[in-house]
């Protein structure tokens, strides 16, 4: 219960911190993206936390699923536009509609990636039940991933000054916590009944605080 109200807190931080970007700063493609993005991690860590307060398997596996694939979606088009757009919105719209279109339904209303194993309480521990196209859901998330990450890389090499220094700090954020939501949210419970998968929740707050200091500072 109270890990529960602690991601929720954070989740809603990250919310209003993701408007903040949206609507509070310098409008640019890079700042809209990642205010989409910081909404995106809002949706992880809040389905998470409502999933140990509720005990909701639907909320904290199901939504939780979609938080993160939202994530890996909609960082792409900001390691386009970060910090200098390579390209227009409309030429990137359609890289994050139509996973959208196909994944978030696929997770809420079918058992095509991720199935109701319906046996253990969420805040007791739970296992992800993999559906007949899970693998092919973790592909498509671990291509955009690598893909933004290659992104940035080649902006880190092409940049010198505070854009340099920038984009290392967020590339170095991401990894890590990609590196902890995956073991903690994916591989675990994949293996074993897991009751630690609010870990990588937890470590959202840090790199997104940190990592949104960093776009902000001139």
């Amino acid at each position: 219960m109270i890990i529960g109200v602690i991601l929720l807190v954070i989740a809603i931080a990250e919310l209003f911190l993701g408007l903040r970007f949206i609507f509070g700063y310098e409008k640019r493609q890079a700042t809209i993206w990642y205010g989409l993005f910081c909404i995106a991690v809002a949706t992880y860590v809040g389905a998470n936390g409502l999933g140990f307060i509720t005990d909701s398997w639907f909320i904290g596996e199901r939504i939780g699923w979609v938080g993160g694939m939202l994530t890996a979606i909609l960082f792409l088009p900001f390691s386009f536009s970060f910090p200098i757009p390579m390209r227009q919105v409309r030429e990137l719209f359609p890289w994050v509609i139509w996973p959208i279109v196909i994944f978030v339904p696929g997770l809420l209303f079918t058992d095509l990636f991720v199935r109701d194993n319906a046996v253990i309480r969420y805040s007791q521990g739970y296992e992800t039940a993999e559906g007949p196209y899970f693998w092919f859901m973790l592909v498509i998330f671990s291509l955009y991933w690598f893909w933004s990450i290659i992104n940035l890389f080649t902006r880190f090499r092409r940049s010198d000054g505070l854009h340099r220094w920038q984009i290392r700090m967020i590339i170095t954020g991401i990894v890590l916590s990609l590196i902890v939501s995956v073991i903690f949210d994916i591989v675990t419970p994949l293996v074993t009944i897991n009751r630690v998968g609010y870990i990588g929740s937890l470590f959202t707050s840090v790199w997104l605080g940190f990592t949104s200091y960093i776009l902000v500072r001139k």
